[in-house]
């Protein structure tokens, strides 16, 4: 394999074949390809779709080397949540969306770095929760079996993965790495994935990639890149099962009258989480609409409009959390 052909293919605008960026992403992941043309690789997609087989391609090497995640053996499909690019200009909900789901009894796997790269990770909200990243694989399937949550980082997932995306920061550039992380099929069948992109113009792409790779999916433009809706501004929601495609929410129009939110820092946002749990504050109209979709799709409901009546009592009649 020729790094250097394979850059000058990218940078113009050629598509790679699904042999191509399979054996590409194998060895970026396994630290085989040397740090500079890694550098210009990650330059080269983030400027160029590198197109579906190409996609298809990188995700099945980083599917290969995926940990021994075990979903939930509960009645219900476990929400996976990825959680990788920090905000800056809103609170972190995706912990909100976690504790929501599993106290409908949904099971969650959040996966995520631990750091924000200058902006709030969720991992950070998370350990003001109480929520520590889980150390070992057995951590996480004892986490999903016994307590229907667990939070596995990014360097568990996987090392090579890490590394690209501690260059990517170094480099000060987002794009692909987030975006396969983001498609990354951790627990298989019995799982929906939540599939955020930062741009509208990446969800055609991500749409027919979700498509073809089969499974359950939700995908929508997330909040500055991450697992959960705009708690101001609903984005377009759209599942994908098995190949086929619902859109089951359409963007809003005009924001949310909201005026509660809490500060941009983890404890602050971790406090504000606490009284919603509890009932004292009000769950954003975006969110209760994610989670009325996430219900559905994890089987909690047999169809979407019995989950957004019951997204829609306050209180939702849930278990405690």
């Amino acid at each position: 394999m020729s790094y250097a052909t394979l850059i000058r293919q990218i940078e113009a605008g050629e598509t790679l074949s699904y042999v191509e960026a399979r054996a590409l992403c194998a060895a970026l992941l396994d630290g085989g390809v040397p740090e500079l043309e890694t550098a210009a690789f990650l330059v080269a997609f983030n400027q160029h779709d590198p197109g579906l087989d190409a996609w298809l391609g990188l995700h099945a090497a980083l599917f290969e080397r995926l940990p021994d995640f075990l979903a939930s053996p509960g009645p219900y499909r476990t929400v996976v949540l990825p959680a990788y690019h920090g905000v800056r200009e809103h609170p972190h909900l995706t912990p909100l969306l976690a504790l929501l789901l599993k106290s409908f009894g949904v099971p969650v796997l959040i996966h995520g770095a631990l750091e924000g790269g200058g902006g709030m990770a969720a991992a950070y909200v998370l350990r003001e929760l109480g929520i520590m990243p889980c150390s070992t694989t057995a951590q996480v399937n004892a986490g999903l079996r016994d307590n229907g949550l667990a939070f596995a980082p990014v360097s568990l997932l996987s090392p090579g993965l890490a590394s690209l995306l501690a260059l990517r920061a170094r480099l000060g550039i987002d794009g692909w790495v987030t975006r396969l992380v983001a498609l990354a099929d951790v627990l298989g069948e019995r799982s929906v994935r939540i599939t955020p992109v930062s741009r509208e113009q990446d969800m055609a792409m991500t749409r027919a990639v979700l498509e073809a790779m089969g499974g359950h999916a939700l995908l929508m433009q997330g909040c500055e890149g991450e697992a959960f809706a705009n708690p101001l501004l609903r984005p377009d929601m759209v599942l994908v099962r098995d190949g086929q495609t619902e859109s089951v929410y359409e963007a809003q129009s005009t924001s949310s009258p909201l005026t509660h939110l809490p500060a941009l820092d983890a404890r602050a946002t971790g406090a504000w989480i606490t009284e919603v749990m509890h009932d004292r504050l009000p769950l954003p109209l975006p969110i209760r609409n994610q989670l009325a979709t996430c219900l559905y799709a994890s089987g909690y409901t047999e169809d979407l409009n019995q989950a957004r009546a019951i997204t829609a009592i306050n209180g939702f009649g849930r278990v405690a959390a």
